[in-house]
């Protein structure tokens, strides 16, 4: 499954996708931000340190979930990005990673950069300006990502990924970035927590939805609540969904004894997996997962409740269906690798 790869460079495609970006928000010049210096994703320290098993034949490049709130200089300036040198900073990002790098890391050579996401109350504000932050954030994951192309990769079939923010990174990866040389070379694409809107499908034809458990170059998407009620306001528009615990796209009701279990981390590496406890169906209208089995109170953070209310587990979708996901990861490579 190797191929040459044919990348444009990546000073054609930044300048592809900003046109695109400043015609969708309005944008001729761009708003002026305070920003730390860019990454220099040739240093090994722009890169989450994780152990590269030399031995497993498929990549994940994963991006990481919004971790970090506005913050302040000692000038008192108001920073709307993650320094990516501060190490309060890092540590705030590097749960989330370690997370992911437990998923995917029992199959995958794992790739995580970190980039200067945008904040928390970047989502809180009008759409546009929302993106016009986050058109920074994603000039540093094109280049992470170029660079783990041309400099890591060597051919080998990779798994695009990523939660929340780093679910709407993937999502524009898809959109601008891949080439076809590239996509044919993909595995699949995880977007966990993040919304795909159905002008969006219609437009880029990068975007098929994963239909079952093994079909290959496909994006897998969901987002989980225990009602409907309990939508982010950001995922309104939502089109794409599939059941983890079924991986099924229809409303039928995958029971506990589908849930291979859920696993959760405390800070100091202790595991905590709870099986057969969770249900899943796909609510039609919504297009989100409704589960139940979970106490709504004890998996609601208040500080985040204006983007993701109670009975939203947002923060949660890749340890609710963690061993699910994980055994999904083993079918889909090995599904690939059979083509």
């Amino acid at each position: 499954m190797r191929y040459k790869d044919k990348t444009t460079t990546l000073g054609i495609r930044m300048a592809v996708w900003l046109s695109a970006f400043l015609f969708v928000t309005g944008c001729s010049s761009g708003k002026r931000y305070n920003l730390t210096a860019e990454p220099n994703y040739s240093l090994g320290t722009m890169w989450f340190d994780a152990p590269v098993d030399t031995s497993a034949q498929v990549d994940v490049f994963y991006i990481a979930p919004t971790c970090i709130w506005d913050w302040k200089d000692q000038d008192g300036k108001t920073y709307y990005h993650m320094d990516v040198d501060n190490p309060k900073q890092r540590g705030r990002v590097d749960g989330s990673i370690r997370l992911a790098h437990a998923l995917f890391g029992k199959y995958c050579r794992f790739y995580s950069p970190y980039y200067r996401q945008v904040t928390m109350q970047s989502w809180t504000v009008a759409p546009e300006e929302t993106e016009r932050r986050y058109a920074v954030a994603h000039e540093d994951v094109v280049r992470a990502f170029d660079y783990y192309m041309t400099h890591c990769n060597a051919g080998r079939p990779f798994i695009l990924a990523g939660h929340s923010q780093g679910a709407k990174a993937v999502i524009e990866l898809l959109k601008h970035s891949l080439t076809p040389q590239q996509h044919e070379n993909m595995v699949a694409a995880y977007a966990f927590g993040y919304t795909v809107s159905r002008q969006e499908l219609e437009k880029y034809p990068l975007f098929r939805p994963a239909r079952d458990s093994l079909d290959c170059g496909v994006l897998i998407c969901y987002n989980s609540v225990s009602s409907p009620g309990a939508v982010s306001p950001l995922f309104g528009e939502n089109a794409v969904c599939i059941n983890p615990l079924s991986w099924r796209t229809d409303t039928a009701y995958a029971p506990t004894g589908r849930h291979i279990g859920a696993v959760f981390f405390d800070g100091k590496g202790g595991m905590d997996t709870l099986r057969h406890r969770i249900g899943v169906r796909i609510d039609k209208n919504t297009r989100t997962l409704i589960v139940d089995g979970l106490d709504d109170d004890a998996y609601y953070i208040p500080s985040i409740g204006e983007l993701f209310p109670k009975g939203n587990y947002h923060v949660q979708e890749l340890n609710l269906y963690f061993l699910n996901v994980q055994q999904n990861i083993a079918q889909r490579i090995a599904a690939f690798r059979s083509e």
